[in-house]
């Protein structure tokens, strides 16, 4: 059973309870007995962690309706 999404390609993953968001697959999980979906390693520009998550919570990801925006990172004041 071969892996859907490639290494590096953007996908779309909404977190429950949340709005989706733009995603970068990072790494495949290894197979485990008997399982009946893939599993990937994937990261937000917006998060410092990766999500483990299976095949079938993501989508690929549509770059060209501008869907995802970027949200601005808050502005840091000196002390």
């Amino acid at each position: 059973m071969a892996f859907k999404f490639s290494l590096g390609q953007a996908v779309e993953y909404k977190p429950m309870g949340r709005t989706a968001g733009l995603f970068s697959v990072i790494r495949y999980m290894p197979e485990e007995h008997g399982a009946s979906d893939r599993k990937y390693r994937i990261k937000s520009l917006q998060e410092g962690f990766e999500r483990t998550v299976y095949e079938f919570e993501l989508q690929p990801a549509d770059l060209t309706d501008g869907a995802y925006s970027v949200p601005a990172k808050p502005e840091r004041r000196g002390r």
